[in-house]
């Protein structure tokens, strides 16, 4: 855990040196963590906990494509996803942007692997030129599972 702590500092305190937000030829890493309620095929409902990390490359201003994982526990089972997205970002605003993403990829639990549609939505607030605290809302879609949830977290935005 100290080594991961250590590895987050360094890559938090390079990129403050870094004078981007979503330009073209932008690099984008972050992640969060967010609060769900899942609705299972066949009724109920379980409150989950989502970790979501994230790294992408922006192709044109304001619009990046990269790919993220999700694991989410809760209601004594444990999911996974594994997903491409593309992220829009609607302003140029350069103290905050409102944003959107989709991605569909797959994801497992139980042992079977399923199919996934992610959206997210929200806005995100740059503390700097370089990393924003992003929060917002995500509906995610896998075969036989409706999540909803809110969510935060940061994202790294720097040059090559």
């Amino acid at each position: 855990m100290r080594k991961i702590f250590i590895v987050a500092l360094f890559v938090v305190i390079g990129s403050i040196t870094a004078n981007a937000q979503t330009e073209k030829s932008t690099w984008l890493l972050g992640g969060d963590v967010s609060i769900s309620v899942n609705s299972p095929k066949g009724g109920g409902s379980n409150t989950i906990f989502s970790l979501s990390p994230n790294a992408g490359y922006f192709f044109m201003k304001n619009y990046a494509v990269g790919g993220m994982f999700n694991l989410t526990t809760g209601g004594g089972q444990t999911f996974w996803t594994l997903a491409p997205f593309i992220k829009g970002y609607f302003s140029d605003n350069a103290k905050g942007k409102p944003f959107a993403q989709v991605g569909l990829g797959v994801g497992g639990a139980g042992g079977g692997t399923t199919t996934s549609f992610v959206a997210r939505g929200g806005y995100a607030m740059f503390l700097n030129k370089s990393i924003a605290l992003e929060m917002g809302a995500q509906l995610s879609l896998q075969t036989g599972l409706t999540q909803f949830g809110v969510g935060a977290g940061f994202q790294i935005h720097f040059k090559k």
